[in-house]
């Protein structure tokens, strides 16, 4: 992991330009702003039928994040859930006079043949960098594994049953049929039947047990588990996913009064991970692909994925995420939009385009929906080779005029997306006016930013939330600046960026959010780097510049950089390398740059749609003199030859002047000369001549 150094006491910077042949320009992308995820899946998904709400059990982390209403599940859990809430049993007075009795050793059995290498037994705090690996170990009762073993076998083991319920008195909608067996020391175990093959069981204790108590017993107290709801806050159950355990609660007592064993089932995945997303990343992430492991159609567990893959920017996942989860709502709103989103973060904003303008002409939809199509189509107008901004400026109007009526709705789940959206769309629309050909921009653009600040300030959630919202204004602001020299002076947002950042850093203590925060951070950095280069302030730019690096480096460990990104960031190693090249004759610290920079850059086909292969032809020409004077000649002369080979097709192109092959041809011979070649050296130095003699003429 890259080390941050310590950030300047004062931040001035600007890029200049260091050579003839080594210009590098640093304009920050419009579409790089875009409103979180959260924003881009509305409506509200429907409460389960307990309005069921995900907290961690006690002791499983300092800091539990903030509950969210889960979706209703589908599987056997579902069914669990449902009944509890149906019949909610009455405060019955017990309290414990001695120990409960315990349950009997190794009532419940893994299954060998499932069983993962590795355990999650972690508290939720220590989160791992790494992604764990799940012990999968479907529980069995007394031999008998729900979703493998039949009836026959059942009873072969336990002997006929005390009662039978008929089929159509089943007491699920999916059971064909139900059985109850007194087995000591518990009060009776039920199992329900799907045709003839073991559903469920259903373990009811003689008496109500800690759960802390009856989990150790049952050896699954090392599991990461959440407590299920009800309405007024109750909990009413426990969760296991890797072994397909529910304890079920008395609410009145919280002591556990049954256990219910079921196949594994993807809805207990999805409810844990909704827990952790926000605060443990990667157990979330392997929640959810074992999910999709167990059921590849499940929606909720693809629009999960889906939203974690954007906002880490790993972008060949999320568009495939993005298309599965089309194909399985082919009509759904929210699925174009989200594939919208994803398409514009590639680079693709044409088809995004497209995609938005018919999902919009398709039918009706919410004003959430509606304000973020119009969002999205202002973000579209701003990528590419040839920006609208007029246009942008108006569908980030629309966004407005739809979105700012639901900030007096009430609910944190229409509120917080739509005032996402306003926050995009105001800074969207101060971009617009920055880059686009508009009078009295000095005036007009510190209008865009208050009204954005205003949207921050008055957000009255989540304090993490809030820092969220707070650094994307820090960030589209710095990206204003970069616009104009008529915008916003970045000095102050960025001295408040990086105080923000400071802050935030004991909030959230999930690596991976953390790297979310610290590549919002280099983009936000980065934009004000491109700020100062256009109003010509040059202080503190190597320092500066370094800080930049070591925020996106650090960020960008777990991403999936777009080609713009790679080519970008190799633009900032470039610089830093030339920098401390030509200012400070360290030739060695710069090749270190450099050697960061060429992988970024190699087979990047960014630059030949920018129309910039010239430039990069150029880049490795200056780069080999630092590397030949360090004697790694070898790479020198490579990356020569490269370099020449990028400048002529620039040339024969229209996008280079032929003279400035002059340098790089004559580089080359005097690197074969100090290399004995005299041959080689005067063929470049003919070369070199004639290149020289051609002038300013464009071929």
């Amino acid at each position: 992991m890259a080390t941050l150094p310590c950030q300047p006491s004062r931040w001035i910077v600007s890029l200049t330009v260091v050579s003839s042949f080594a210009a590098v320009g640093l304009a920050a992308r419009a579409a790089d702003t875009v409103a979180k995820t959260v924003a881009d899946w509305h409506d509200p998904e429907p409460p389960s039928p307990a309005s069921a709400t995900i907290v961690r059990t006690a002791g499983e982390q300092p800091k539990a994040s903030s509950t969210k209403a889960s979706p209703a599940p589908t599987g056997g859990f579902r069914q669990w859930l449902t009944e509890r809430v149906a019949a909610l049993p009455k405060p019955t007075g017990w309290a414990a006079e001695s120990e409960p009795e315990a349950v009997a050793p190794a009532t419940l059995q893994a299954t060998p043949s499932a069983s993962a290498a590795v355990t999650v037994n972690a508290p939720v705090a220590a989160t791992p960098d790494e992604m764990p690996t799940l012990a999968i170990d479907p529980a069995s009762f007394r031999g008998i594994l729900p979703g493998r073993s039949t009836r026959k076998e059942l009873e072969a083991s336990w002997g006929p049953p005390a009662a039978d319920v008929p089929a159509d008195q089943a007491p699920t909608e999916q059971a064909t049929g139900a059985a109850s067996w007194k087995i000591e020391p518990f009060d009776r175990v039920e199992v329900t039947f799907t045709g003839d093959t073991v559903a469920t069981i259903k373990v009811k204790l003689a008496k109500p047990m800690a759960v802390a108590d009856l989990a150790r017993q049952l050896e699954i107290g090392d599991i990461r588990t959440v407590a299920v709801q009800d309405e007024e806050g109750n909990e009413i159950g426990h969760v296991y996913p890797e072994r397909g355990v529910i304890l079920s609660l008395e609410p009145s007592t919280g002591q556990a009064t049954a256990i219910l064993i079921e196949p594994l089932d993807p809805d207990a995945f999805v409810l844990r991970a909704e827990g952790e997303i926000d605060s443990c990343s990667a157990y979330a992430l392997a929640d959810l692909q074992h999910a999709v492991q167990i059921d590849p159609q499940h929606l909720r567990a693809h629009r999960l994925l889906l939203s974690m893959a954007t906002d880490q920017g790993r972008w060949t996942q999320a568009l495939r995420l993005a298309e599965t989860a089309a194909s399985l709502e082919p009509e759904s709103a929210r699925v174009k939009l989200k594939l919208a989103a994803v398409l514009v973060a590639v680079d693709r904003p044409a088809e995004a385009r497209h995609l938005l303008e018919a999902t919009l002409a398709g039918g009706e939809l919410t004003a959430v929906l509606s304000a973020q199509a119009f969002r999205l189509l202002g973000r579209t107008a701003l990528a590419g080779k040839a920006p609208d901004h007029r246009a942008a400026v108006e569908h980030f109007g629309e966004a407005i005029k739809r979105g700012a009526p639901l900030l007096a709705k009430r609910g944190a789940p229409i509120q917080a997306p739509a005032r996402e959206i306003l926050l995009d769309a105001h800074l969207g629309t101060a971009l617009a006016i920055a880059k686009g050909n508009w009078q009295q921009k000095s005036r007009v653009i510190p209008k865009w930013i208050v009204r954005a600040e205003v949207l921050v300030k008055d957000f009255e959630g989540d304090e993490v939330e809030r820092q969220l919202l707070e650094l994307q204004l820090c960030r589209g602001t710095l990206e204003v600046a970069a616009g104009s020299t008529e915008a916003i002076e970045p000095l102050p947002w960025v001295k408040r960026m990086l105080e923000l950042r400071d802050r935030m850093g004991e909030n959230v203590t999930d690596p991976w959010r953390r790297r979310e925060i610290d590549w919002a951070v280099g983009q936000g950095l980065r934009a004000a780097l491109a700020a100062a280069e256009i109003r010509g302030d040059p202080a503190d730019m190597l320092d500066n510049a370094t800080l930049t690096a070591a925020y996106l480096e650090r960020g960008g460990e777990q991403r999936e950089l777009t080609a713009a990104e790679r080519k970008d960031l190799g633009d900032l190693m470039f610089r830093i390398g030339i920098l401390h090249s030509l200012q400070r004759g360290d030739h060695a610290t710069a090749v270190t740059w450099f050697d960061r920079a060429v992988p970024l850059w190699e087979g990047n086909d960014r630059f030949t749609r920018d129309g910039e292969v010239g430039r990069l032809g150029e880049s490795y020409v200056s780069m080999a003199i630092s590397y030949w004077q360090v004697n790694r000649r070898e790479d020198a002369l490579e990356l020569s030859r490269r370099g020449v080979e990028l400048m002529v097709a620039a040339v024969d192109a229209g996008q280079l002047e032929e003279r400035a092959l002059a340098v790089a041809y004559g580089n080359l011979s005097t690197m074969h000369a100090e290399q004995g070649d005299e041959e080689q050296s005067r063929n470049y130095a003919e070369m070199a001549g004639r290149a020289e003699a051609t002038g300013s003429t464009l071929r």
